[in-house]
């Protein structure tokens, strides 16, 4: 190889470590590698040996610890560099395919991220269906064998006829017949259209049609050279001969080590002592210039350059990674989570459903009056036969059948049996000369103990449960004053000397008897929609990165922000709906009160469901797997429902939980909402406003921390 070709790839001293430094792996031994423009470059070597983490450097989604990788002249990620992009063409070792899709929309999905128009796209893909023996185009992948699949993941990668194809264990489960026919193809391009091409693979014999091959073991490269040449100097007939007795020889040679500074602390890393020798031994193609942003700069300038200036360097670094979105990909990514919703209408209309059942149930089981309340009843008069007369069937008359139901004993002490039971809530208990000293205590202003003992109605109660003994205690109290006002008035004595000393006038806000429904039914909406966009936003990225789709997407040169924002846009027609069926519910068929404009309530509802997808996509950032994504955001459910004021009113916290209560997501979003629907307030308010602001603010934050997140772990 002449040593003056122009370089499509080039690596140079590459380290690549996993992990923190405490418990640092290093996948990647002062790697150097390099690969002319227009070649096949054949990558061969054993499973966990480092190929998938070095081509994931040379495509831009990992960064080398150490070293310099140089891809078309540029470094991956640069400003206007389209590698990441349209200029290279990966496909992984797992398909990464979207089942529900066919054929032709996986590929139209990723021609519209290359921005590739329609006519284009429709001629490629009929290429390569031919081309790659690919069933009817309508057909979807999932029903798709293995093989099958894997070559639509090929056909995908060859789509934009790249500059740079990088394949990684492209004829796995292929065909022999047709893995002939792929390579025949590969070798074509990369003659007449000067397409460089890296090939890992298993099949170490295939390999001898690449211009070159690179053997790598533990992270290190063994050799790099056309195979022809391979097999003169070790003397072999077959390169998996060459790659076994490179592999003994490399064991032998590792056994002596000697400890050299890892520059990412004190940390001392063994390497062995020929490393450097076999990374420039005479099989190597070495080229000593690094072509960076289409100039030759020597690694030493580089290093130089950044210690001289690392904060424009750092500033150059930040620049390349966060570039304004392109509305080509957004659009393109938004037709691909529209063909996954049309995949799935039953869940779709599922989803426009959930917050509608959700809030019915609340209506229905929450802050209604409990009725049909039974207690036991020992009537004392009534046993005795009312020897003073009935004024005790009179007031037990004015108590509400409906909400309280009396059962008579003929002993107190069975009745307190059955309270003691759990058969009712309590005992009711009329003395025998009940009327007698009402009359004495209304009319002859008797105030004794004796008299006021029996002219009363002795209530022993089950307080276990607050809300029924509450509500108990307050039908009895109201059925009474109005029994004692109608005794007064009998007898033609003024009824309002029943009333207690304190008057209620009008409601500033509200009306006389309040609804819990009402205080309660604001701070629900908001946080049904909140935590639906949670659930859906950070399952659905966590299923797309552990298969692969968001990786390939990224490699296409999606940036995170795109994917992101196409997420947001199409749930803001759902959310949409789901507002608008939930204010529907809650307002027509629940009589829920809602005073102010339900525009402003539909906009503050809106944008907290923005705050609950962003809140989602920061779940799926530092999560892997479902459960750990189901695990954290049901973590979050109750603690935020309890701190927000939601169910009972912050007044009810102690005084350090009241603080703490401004610093969740739905605090002030929820007492905003409660002024928009109690008090007829308008943005102009403070506490209107600031509710929006906050919801904003948290959306905000939500969202910047998630995209800056997906950035450090790509």
């Amino acid at each position: 190889m002449n040593e003056s070709e122009d370089l499509a790839v080039s690596v140079i001293n590459a380290w690549k470590n996993y992990g923190h430094w405490w418990k640092s792996v290093t996948v990647l031994h002062n790697i150097n590698l390099h690969v002319p423009t227009g070649i096949i470059y054949g990558l061969l070597g054993p499973s966990g040996c480092g190929k998938t983490t070095l081509l994931r450097c040379i495509v831009g989604r990992l960064e080398l610890n150490r070293g310099e990788v140089i891809v078309l002249g540029k470094r991956p990620g640069s400003r206007g560099h389209e590698v990441p992009g349209r200029s290279v063409g990966f496909m992984p070792q797992e398909t990464a395919l979207y089942k529900n899709f066919s054929i032709s929309e996986m590929l139209h999905h990723f021609g519209r991220l290359h921005n590739m128009n329609r006519k284009d796209i429709l001629s490629r893909e009929e290429f390569l269906i031919s081309f790659l023996d690919l069933p009817s185009k309508s057909k979807n992948v999932s029903q798709l064998s293995g093989g099958q699949q894997r070559r639509v993941s090929l056909a995908c990668a060859l789509l934009q006829q790249p500059q740079l194809l990088i394949l990684d264990e492209p004829t796995v489960g292929v065909d022999p017949l047709l893995r002939e026919k792929i390579w025949s193809h590969l070798i074509n391009i990369s003659k007449t259209s000067k397409t460089t091409i890296i090939i890992t693979t298993h099949y170490i014999e295939e390999a001898r049609k690449a211009n070159c091959v690179g053997l790598m073991r533990s992270g290190r490269i063994l050799a790099e050279d056309e195979p022809s040449l391979l097999l003169n100097k070790y003397n072999q007939t077959s390169l998996e001969n060459v790659f076994l007795q490179l592999c003994y020889h490399d064991q032998d040679r590792f056994q002596e080590q000697i400890p050299i500074s890892n520059t990412d602390g004190d940390r001392q890393t063994n390497i062995p002592n020929d490393i450097d020798d076999r990374n420039s031994s005479p099989t190597s193609i070495h080229v000593s210039v690094n072509r960076i942003n289409g100039t030759h700069l020597p690694l030493d300038n580089q290093k130089r350059k950044f210690e001289k200036n690392p904060l424009r360097y750092a500033k150059r670094v930040v620049a390349d990674y966060f570039i304004l979105p392109h509305m080509h990909k957004i659009y393109a990514l938004m037709l691909k989570d529209l063909t996954v919703i049309k995949r799935s209408i039953g869940f779709l209309l599922f989803q426009f459903l959930i917050p509608v059942i959700q809030v019915a149930l609340f209506c229905l089981c929450i802050g209604r009056e409990p009725e049909h309340i039974p207690i036991a009843l020992y009537n004392s008069e009534a046993i005795n036969g009312f020897p003073t007369g009935n004024l005790s069937l009179q007031l037990l008359n004015k108590i509400n059948p409906d909400q309280i139901h009396f059962t008579s004993f003929n002993e107190f002490n069975k009745a307190m049996d059955a309270v003691k039971q759990g058969h009712y809530w309590g005992v009711a208990a009329i003395e025998f000369n009940f009327t007698q000293a009402i009359k004495n205590k209304l009319l002859a202003f008797q105030t004794d103990p004796a008299t006021l003992n029996a002219s009363s109605l002795h209530l022993y109660l089950d307080m276990t449960n607050q809300q029924v003994s509450l509500t108990i205690q307050s039908i009895i109290l109201n059925s009474t004053q109005l029994f004692l006002k109608e005794v007064l008035s009998s007898y033609k004595i003024d009824p309002s000397i029943a009333d207690p000393p304190v008057i209620i006038e009008n409601p500033v806000y509200g009306s006389i008897v309040p609804r819990f429904l009402n205080f309660a039914a604001p701070g629900m909406m908001i946080s049904i929609i909140f935590f639906l966009a949670i659930g859906l936003t950070a399952l659905m990225f966590v299923v797309e990165k552990k298969e692969g789709l968001l990786e390939r997407s990224w490699v296409a040169g999606v940036t995170t922000i795109e994917v992101m924002l196409a997420h947001i846009i199409i749930k803001f027609f759902i959310q949409f709906i789901q507002i608008m069926l939930l204010l529907t519910f809650a307002d027509f068929i629940f009589k829920v009160e809602i005073k102010g404009s339900i525009f402003l309530a539909m906009t503050l509802i809106f944008i907290q469901g923005i705050c609950g997808m962003s809140y989602g996509l920061l779940i799926s950032s530092v999560c892997e797997q479902e459960i750990e994504v189901m695990e954290v955001a049901l973590g979050s459910v109750f603690p935020i429902l309890l701190s927000s004021g939601i169910i009972w009113p912050l007044e009810g916290m102690p005084s350090i939980m009241r603080f703490l209560s401004n610093f969740t997501p739905l605090t002030h979003s929820v007492e905003a909402m409660r002024c928009i629907a109690s008090r007829n307030w308008t943005f102009g308010y403070f506490k209107v406003w600031f509710g929006f602001a906050n919801a904003g603010a948290w959306s905000l934050g939500f969202f910047v921390l998630a995209a800056i997140l997906f950035a450090l772990r790509k």
